[in-house]
């Protein structure tokens, strides 16, 4: 047997209506948008944050790729501080990956070989500018820990079925629509048709339904066929009206919006040029484990056109003449010092316990030289904070705050998630802050993340 043991998620705190994208249109939905300094490794690594990392495999679905010619499941299992060597798998193509990736590690806890595997499906897709409100977008990235220990819900059933036509797909770069009519009746509609018939469902034990499909509102009538009650089994998609059509995390989205619903077994249908089925149970699992974390989310709206546009690092950083900089070139110092800037270990005095972020040649209070390694929390008070006109910055100036960590330890950082100053998110000294983890310079030619921290 597999179970749903933890999951976490992550969503940019910045929203954007469509209303701000199009007023005339009268939409009520919203996106959440990435700030400057997060992509899908630093939306993936906060959805980690409060699951277990003792697991002997990491997959990592995404359709909008941060690397090629690398594994983002191997970066990302090293960032967590996983051992070298682990299997670890992306996942693409389509935004059927997270549940492809969800459907694998089922199949693979169920085998026996694997205990405990670390699912992640993570996307920032942005369309076209001037073309937001043709496409469905929204920033997020969801964390699951499939194991064969006891959780939140048992997986008691996975089948894909592919379909070898497609509806809507990109070639040579160029986005490709076969006749919709025929396409979504002999792709779609069979596809999931022949899902429904072979998966061997009985509708009558399922309390939730979740289809996940641009097309879903023409497969209403093959599913009451099939003996579902669509107005009471069909569950609503909340999620894409709160942040967005998540692409590759949007079936594990609705999956847990579905948990955290507690209203028993559930089936998602996650269909994109095939079908993969998903059943869940709750019976004789834990609910308790539920964290309740889908909707209690806080967010900042974005006013207007032009501040998103920043956001998306239009303007400043596509100008003529603008070109980026290689600012952290040595590999080999990075990989040296990454105890610290990656996993945030410090150093503890072994006579006084005084403790430090970077290691010295003995310790201030004491003048003892030895040292043992302590790992830092991410969260601290402000001891100085000061306001620097540094290059390159989308919302000038940056705060740079020194932090006394809680537990010991201090450090500078800068200020993040700051893009409209207020009395909420003025940091001063006293003020208690956290560490996040983001992008350390938005213009990079290389991979560069580091700690900064925001107002709690």
């Amino acid at each position: 047997m597999s179970y749903i043991k933890e999951y976490g998620i992550a969503v940019p705190e910045f929203r954007i209506s469509d209303k701000t994208l199009h007023p005339r249109l009268g939409r009520k939905g919203q996106h959440a948008v990435c700030y400057t300094d997060q992509d899908i490794i630093t939306l993936a690594f906060e959805a980690c944050q409060n699951v277990s990392k003792d697991v002997d495999a990491v997959f990592f679905a995404t359709t909008t790729p941060a690397f090629k010619n690398r594994y983002h499941a191997s970066y990302f299992a090293d960032l967590l501080g996983l051992d070298q060597g682990i299997l670890a798998m992306d996942f693409g193509t389509s935004v059927r990956a997270g549940s492809d990736a969800l459907l694998m590690a089922d199949k693979l806890v169920k085998s026996g070989e694997y205990k405990n595997i670390l699912v992640i499906a993570s996307e920032v897709y942005y369309p076209e500018i001037g073309k937001e409100i043709r496409a469905a977008f929204g920033h997020a990235a969801v964390a699951m820990i499939i194991s064969a220990d006891a959780g939140i819900a048992e997986i008691t059933n996975t089948k894909s079925y592919s379909s070898a036509l497609a509806e809507d797909f990109d070639y040579k770069g160029e986005n490709v629509q076969y006749d919709a009519r025929f396409a979504r009746t002999d792709g779609f509609k069979k596809n999931l048709g022949l899902a429904l018939k072979e998966s061997n469902i009985n509708a009558s034990e399922i309390n939730q339904v979740i289809l996940h499909s641009p097309y879903a509102k023409i497969a209403f009538g093959q599913l009451k066929k099939a003996g579902f009650d669509l107005e009471t089994q069909l569950m609503k998609d909340t999620v894409a009206a709160e942040v967005g059509n998540t692409g590759a995390c949007h079936g594990l989205f609705l999956l847990i919006n579905a948990l955290e619903s507690h209203k028993g077994d559930t089936i998602l249908f996650d269909y994109l040029n095939g079908t993969n089925v998903i059943q869940i149970s709750k019976n004789d699992c834990h609910p308790e484990l539920v964290e309740g974390q889908s909707f209690n989310l806080q967010s900042t709206n974005i006013e207007n056109y032009q501040d998103y546009l920043q956001l998306r690092k239009q303007g400043k950083f596509t100008g003529r003449g603008y070109e980026s900089i290689e600012m952290f070139s040595s590999e080999m110092i990075s990989e040296r010092e990454k105890d610290g800037l990656i996993y945030l270990r410090g150093y503890e005095c072994a006579k006084c316990g005084t403790v430090y972020y970077m290691n010295a040649a003995r310790c201030n209070a004491c003048h003892h030289k030895e040292f043992k390694q302590k790992q830092l929390q991410k969260t601290g008070t402000v001891y100085a904070v000061t306001s620097e006109h540094y290059f390159p910055n989308s919302f000038a100036p940056t705060n740079m705050v020194v932090i006394d960590l809680d537990g010991g330890g201090r450090m500078t950082v800068q200020q993040t998630d700051d893009m409209f100053p207020t009395e909420e998110n003025t940091i001063k000294i006293g003020d208690k802050v956290e560490l996040v983890f983001r992008k350390m310079m938005e213009n990079d030619k290389k991979p560069n993340y580091f700690w900064k921290c925001i107002k709690k």
